[in-house]
């Protein structure tokens, strides 16, 4: 049991420290955090796997199709890298046409790339296992998502801090940093998506302490640190030029302003102030996110909303973009050109559309396309079985979290939890549609651990759909 207990802690340390790492993960960041990602996920599956072995725990129904799913996609993945399709040949960047014999095609680009494309994949996957046990647990979810409001609270300061054309060229030792750089993230997008998924968890984390009642000197200084990161990580993202951002963020404080009065109206009469006060709070609140955004450079933003609107609310560049790589995906559609690949196969697709000739199309702003693009479809449907299978589980518990039934027996711990951390996942799912979060090796960890956090949270209403007699978590 001794043994058991120090895997499992030094696991859960390494969760913790590779969450917390995660804001300087770019690796183009002169003292990137990037090389140790994988090391701290990998040595975080490998203690927790040990005391698992060592307890002889056997999966739980909530876990098989993740441990499955994330299983097909590290073989399909390696497979196609350690066989790769010798798309892009090395020395002159061409494209080759399938080799015969696949030893030929070591030395490709695509090999290579495919390489450090699958161990980010595979550790975020590793992330994933390991959250989806360690988040069963009331007080390892609160130290995960402690960790993520960090992360979340570091992100939002260095944008803030970070905005002069003199700080962001020290930062990144180049001689012309483009308008789309945001703090510690190249392109602001996935700075938005970033704080988008993580600012959530800071208002989960207050809930629970607003709900204690009495609180002690040390939790009101908690209270008080997660309210100003909360907010600080809200005003960053107005502040970023990301349009999506903005639209996301909007939609998320509207789901959890819709879900907190569907949720506690019965109840808003046995609050300790009236509902004049109440209004008066949150005018206040919004007053001053909206001060210290505009205060923080959004009128910037309001700028390319302004651009936007001139050519109706559309993008032919990302339009185009994806429709390539469509296109790629449809031509290479049971192989793929392998993980990670899209940046070299697309140049030889780009150049013959006039939209897209010009530049240099390191992803397709659209992941769904670039999944279908570099995995084919064996790999779209695995990543698609990813997140239906699990995701009908994590829909039947939010449903259930709204339930009035007192039979289901779900705390408010784990409802609010659920609510929130949905939101989040949703606001990344969304996001991909239009940029490349899931790209970003930010951004794909911390998905990972927070998809692994809100799966695990819906354990017990699968447990309680089945009639089970369950305690509140």
């Amino acid at each position: 049991m001794m043994l058991t207990n120090l895997l499992r802690s030094i696991a859960l340390l390494c969760v913790m420290v590779c969450i917390c790492v995660l804001p300087g993960a770019n690796a183009k960041l002169p003292w990137s955090t990037h090389p140790l990602l994988p090391w701290l996920a990998g040595g975080a599956f490998v203690c927790w796997l040990a005391a698992r072995i060592v307890e002889r725990k056997a999966m739980r129904p909530h876990e098989v199709a993740v441990w499955w799913m994330s299983a097909l996609i590290c073989a399909y993945g390696w497979l196609m890298t350690c066989f790769p399709s010798a798309m892009v040949e090395g020395g002159s960047g061409a494209i080759l046409e399938l080799d015969k014999n696949p030893w030929l095609a070591f030395g490709t680009i695509d090999q290579g790339i495919s390489t450090q494309a699958m161990i980010s994949i595979s550790s975020a996957l590793a992330l994933l296992v390991v959250t989806l046990d360690f988040a069963s647990e009331r007080t390892s979810r609160c130290l995960l998502a402690l960790a993520v409001t960090v992360a979340g609270f570091v992100t939002a300061i260095a944008g803030l801090w970070m905005q002069t054309p003199a700080d962001l060229k020290e930062l990144w030792q180049v001689k012309n940093v483009p308008d789309s750089v945001f703090g510690l993230f190249w392109y602001h997008g996935n700075t938005a998506a970033f704080l988008n998924l993580a600012w959530p968890m800071g208002v989960w984390l207050c809930l629970l302490l607003l709900h204690q009642g009495r609180r002690t000197f040390l939790q009101q200084m908690a209270l008080a640190f997660l309210v100003v990161a909360v907010m600080l990580q809200i005003v960053a993202v107005f502040a970023n030029v990301s349009k999506m951002g903005h639209l996301l963020l909007i939609l998320e404080m509207l789901l959890l302003t819709g879900a907190a009065v569907v949720m506690w109206k019965p109840r808003l009469a046995t609050l300790p102030f009236s509902k004049k006060r109440l209004v008066l709070f949150l005018f206040i609140g919004i007053g001053l996110l909206v001060l210290g955004a505009w205060l923080s450079g959004a009128g910037a933003g309001v700028g390319r909303w302004n651009i936007f609107a001139t050519r109706h609310f559309d993008d032919p560049a990302r339009r185009h973009a994806a429709l390539m790589a469509l296109q790629i995906g449809w031509e290479h559609g049971w192989t793929g050109t392998g993980p990670g690949t899209f940046e070299w196969v697309s140049p030889h697709y780009s150049a013959l559309d006039p939209v897209l000739h010009e530049g240099r199309w390191r992803h397709a702003h659209n992941d769904y396309a670039e999944f279908f693009a570099e995995w084919g479809w064996p790999g779209a449907l695995i990543f698609t079985l990813l997140l239906v299978l699990p995701g009908r589980r994590m829909v039947g518990a939010v449903r259930q979290a709204f339930a009035n039934d007192s039979r289901l027996g779900m705390s408010f711990h784990r409802r609010t939890g659920l609510i929130c951390f949905s939101v989040a996942i949703v606001s990344v799912l969304l996001h991909a549609a239009v940029d490349f979060p899931l790209q970003i090796d930010a951004s794909r960890y911390l998905f990972a651990a927070m998809l692994g956090m809100v799966l695990a949270m819906s354990s017990s209403s699968a447990r309680s759909a089945s009639k089970r007699d369950v305690k509140p978590a």
